[in-house]
């Protein structure tokens, strides 16, 4: 078929597009439209659950390189001289040291148990980004003892019963007031609330922070030692290398990168959200298909008439059929455009309003290159749909298209 009837087709397309039923053609694009948004919403929204769990994690618990005790040892020890070895070594922005302890808070007639975690502030700015989370107050200072800043569902709200609590709290907290801390080792003291912090990730929000300074007062001792050591890498540097650079300065302890803890811990998980991911993708394209290919249907047999008045007047029949084809391309075109935008609305609105479980909250992980794959998958799902019915019907002889 030459550039000439495939220029002619195309004109008859267009010109079909122009004086055909207006609703039809609006309705066809936003189901394509909407064909689209289904295809990329659900794997987009596991996508960003798996990535917001990994980044939870990389921010609160383990930053890019985690330093835990070696086997058989409760505690990172000679804790002075490992930092300054660490935060010596090259590619390394900073180390933070990390001791919890268990803990009874009391607050006017509520009890409640938790965890409290001692960190050296001024580094912990280095490392994580848990001081950009304060909803109330501020955050620790280096030396400040008798202060604490408490997790947003551990403070708690004054406007919920009790009862109606989805998880325990202290009733209503709020920044200035003063709470009642007993240690798993019989020490008891009153705090001030500092601050109030929520960072979405259910294990830093179940728990409360103090100083290292006020964490020694605590213990009775200076704390050379600590539960284990987050490292932060600097730009351009990776967790592997600064792994390998730590191992080969002789740091005793084990040492992790951010991946070698994801792949050990969330492994499974992370693969069970590609499994569903797949099999998400997989669905949509089929339900794409066969409703692409319904309502082409339908558009294209209704038009059986039009086709055969076409033929009569010596049109080709592949002139014909790539005239309903190019219908169909360009329909697509539309609806695909269409889709993008709906999707990236969809983004930011779920950017502000994300989805938000007592473990974690996730909202779109959407890149470039799933707007282009799905597009991809979308234009050629409807060239099938269009094309398979349009080469049904132009083979269909004179007088059956009249009768239609």
């Amino acid at each position: 078929m030459g550039k000439r009837e495939l220029k002619t087709a195309f004109l008859l397309a267009l010109r079909s597009l122009q004086r055909g039923s207006r609703s039809s053609a609006i309705l066809t694009v936003l189901i394509i439209a909407m064909c689209f948004t289904n295809m990329i919403f659900l794997p987009s929204l596991l996508n960003g659950i798996g990535q917001s769990i990994t980044k939870q994690i990389v921010d609160y618990e383990v930053s890019d390189v985690l330093v835990d005790p070696k086997t058989g040892n409760q505690y990172v020890g000679d804790l002075d001289t490992t930092l300054d070895l660490i935060n010596g070594m090259p590619g390394v922005e900073r180390a933070t040291p990390h001791f919890s302890k268990g803990a009874t808070l009391m607050y006017h007639k509520r009890v409640l148990g938790t965890t409290i975690r001692a960190i050296k502030p001024n580094d912990e700015k280095l490392v994580s980004p848990l001081y950009t989370k304060m909803t109330a107050g501020s955050y620790l200072g280096n030396d400040d003892v008798g202060e604490i800043i408490l997790a947003k569902p551990v403070a708690g709200d004054a406007t919920i019963k009790e009862e109606d609590e989805f998880q325990p709290s202290l009733g209503g907290v709020r920044v200035g007031d003063s709470i009642t801390i007993e240690y798993g080792n019989g020490y008891t003291r009153d705090y001030r609330v500092k601050g109030i912090y929520y960072t979405g990730w259910w294990e830093a929000d179940a728990a409360a922070y103090v100083t290292w300074t006020d964490m020694e007062k605590v213990e009775g001792k200076t704390l050379d030692y600590a539960d284990f050591i987050t490292v932060k890498a600097k730009p351009g540097y990776s967790p592997k290398f600064v792994k390998n650079e730590l191992l080969q300065y002789g740091v005793a302890d084990r040492v992790q990168t951010s991946t070698d803890v994801l792949d050990k811990n969330m492994g499974k998980i992370l693969k069970s959200y590609a499994i569903l991911n797949m099999v998400s993708l997989f669905v949509s394209i089929v339900i794409t298909t066969v409703v692409l290919f319904i309502v082409i249907t339908i558009k294209t047999i209704n038009s059986r008439k039009q086709i055969g008045v076409l033929k009569a007047i010596g049109v080709d029949r592949e002139v014909i059929m790539h005239a309903y084809g190019f219908q169909v391309i360009l329909l697509s075109l539309m609806g695909i455009a269409l889709g993008v935008i709906l999707t990236l609305l969809l983004n930011v609105y779920m950017e502000y309003n994300p989805v938000v479980t007592v473990d974690w909250s996730a909202s779109l992980y959407i890149t470039t290159m799933d707007l282009v794959m799905n597009s991809v998958i979308l234009f050629a799902v409807s060239i099938v749909a269009g094309y398979v019915p349009a080469y049904q019907v132009s083979r269909e002889d004179i007088q059956s298209g009249m009768r239609a």
